[in-house]
């Protein structure tokens, strides 16, 4: 006799990969959470819904989808839902409800405009819906829309005259209606100033006989810089000034370079020996006239970079022939140093051609 008391259990007939796609089947799994996403299960799920009437498939789908909002699951609330419209149901006050219902689970997802169209739905199946007007109307009040808020609630308010949250919510309309008035009315003035302001701007510049080239892009620097000329009390110009290192792809930007200043004494605010920056590892960008050199751009005469002396006071660079600004009235400056000999020799080439 053979010593094994326990026979031996019999082999699998599966592959790893069967037993693998057997085992998956809703009928071995010990939770529902376990079988979310499974095609098996989600067609099983479905199936509970298959009744020949559409207004009981729509309630059942109406009841998921309050659970997964409870759940604060909205996404599967919206297609809890959306699975009852598609149910069609005779029922016209339900099938607003599902719509209205869709429409809060969306506004709950932040996506208020489909929350809207979701309640307008409702309100054609049931005209009397009180709850879409309002959703509605709450939407369209953080979409910051008074005045298609302010018409929805009026609709409801026709539905139900002394409805206090309709109410509530046109007052909120009004207000909210008046405050984007008073904004845009505070935002035309301070564009009106603003123009006249630069109007004058441009002006003065022409009478100094500085030109602005209005065919080139602004350069392009940030809103929140707030940096712009200015005129002093003597009228002398202060002028933005952007120095550009095109060795390295670098800038360097004044805001207030007083049009007495010169070219040198703008770049000692940004160029120091003693701690120069760290794309400089050579120490090569120094304020010597004997080791750096530099240029404006000229579109319009020469059509080249013009070299301009750091010695030259803003006044004179301005008037150099040639010499514009862009209609954001920043000067851009270029400089190169002579001391990064490889690079210096190439920016000549190109200049010459």
């Amino acid at each position: 006799m053979d010593g094994n008391l326990v026979e031996d259990a019999p082999k699998s007939t599966f592959t790893a990969d069967e037993e693998k796609h057997i085992f998956s089947h809703p009928f071995f799994a010990k939770s529902a959470e376990e079988m979310e996403g499974n095609p098996a299960y989600e067609a099983l799920r479905t199936l509970k819904y298959e009744s020949e009437d559409p207004n009981a498939n729509a309630e059942s789908f109406k009841e998921e989808g309050n659970y997964y909002v409870k759940e604060k699951d909205y996404e599967k609330a919206v297609s809890a839902y959306t699975g009852g419209i598609l149910a069609k149901p005779t029922d016209k006050k339900l099938l607003a409800i599902l719509y209205t219902n869709r429409g809060i689970a969306n506004g709950l997802r932040k996506n208020h405009g489909s929350c809207v169209k979701d309640c307008k739905w409702a309100i054609k199946q049931d005209p009397s819906h009180l709850k879409a007007y309002i959703q509605a109307a709450k939407s369209l009040l953080i979409l910051k829309k008074p005045t298609e808020a302010t018409e929805m609630c009026e609709a409801g308010l026709k539905v139900a005259p002394t409805n206090e949250v309709l109410a509530e919510l046109k007052a909120k309309a009004f207000a909210l209606a008046e405050t984007k008035a008073a904004e845009e009315s505070k935002n035309v003035s301070a564009v009106k100033e603003s123009q006249a302001k630069l109007s004058t701007v441009f002006q003065q510049l022409a009478a100094r006989g500085i030109r602005v080239d209005f065919d080139l892009p602004p350069v392009g620097l940030p809103d929140h810089a707030g940096v712009e000329i200015s005129f002093d009390h003597m009228n002398l110009i202060h002028w933005p000034v952007l120095f550009m290192y095109p060795e390295f792809s670098q800038t360097d930007f004044v805001q207030d370079a007083a049009e007495y200043l010169t070219i040198r004494e703008c770049l000692k605010h940004v160029l120091n020996p003693n701690d120069p920056p760290p794309w400089d590892k050579d120490k090569a960008y120094t304020t010597s006239e004997d080791e750096i050199e530099v240029y404006f751009e000229d579109t319009k005469v020469a059509k080249q970079m013009v070299e301009v002396p750091i010695s030259r006071t803003i006044t004179e660079l301005t008037r150099c022939p040639g010499f514009s600004v862009r209609r954001d009235l920043v000067i851009v400056l270029f400089v190169v140093s002579k001391l990064s000999k490889n690079f210096h020799k190439k920016w000549i080439e190109n200049l010459r051609g």
